[in-house]
């Protein structure tokens, strides 16, 4: 270690620089890039956040198997917001509905989350239409579809 530079200055630097390696550390210093860095020794210990940065992990499987081998067989369905600004129309809200199969996407603005219901009602007529019907409906389970009148909509 250099006369008067302890330990903690030195990890003080290596944070300051994002965990920076002791080398480039030092380069820096060696070429003035930076005025007020001090000689540093170059360590050969393993920082343990380094370590675990580095880290690879196995890739999430990008060919999961579909559940829907036709248009409309599964329907992915969320509410975003309430969003603090509100759009021209007044909507806080927007519902998302995603054909898995064909990776359609249909997107409402709602001004509130008690619309889905209507809003889901318009989309299953406008399927319909195309001689396709919803298999299933996929959802967070966060309760926008969890009504009776909902229950019996899809009954129908």
């Amino acid at each position: 270690m250099s006369a008067g530079i302890s330990e903690d200055v030195e990890a003080l630097w290596y944070v300051r620089h994002d965990h920076l390696n002791f080398r480039s550390l030092s380069e820096l210093n060696s070429k003035k890039l930076v005025h007020v860095l001090p000689n540093l020794n170059i360590r050969k210990s393993i920082c343990e956040i380094c370590v675990k940065r580095k880290q690879t992990r196995l890739p999430f499987v990008s060919a999961a198997p579909k559940r829907a081998n036709a248009a409309l067989q599964v329907i992915h369905s969320d509410i975003c917001g309430p969003f603090k600004v509100v759009s021209l129309g007044g909507s806080k809200y927007f519902i998302t509905f995603v054909d898995e199969f064909t990776r359609m996407i249909w997107l409402y603005v709602i001004k509130l989350k008690s619309e889905a219901l209507d809003i889901f009602r318009k989309f299953k007529v406008l399927k319909k239409e195309s001689d396709k019907s919803i298999k299933i409906l996929r959802t967070d389970g966060g309760g926008e579809y969890t009504s009776k009148d909902f229950e019996d909509l899809c009954m129908n």
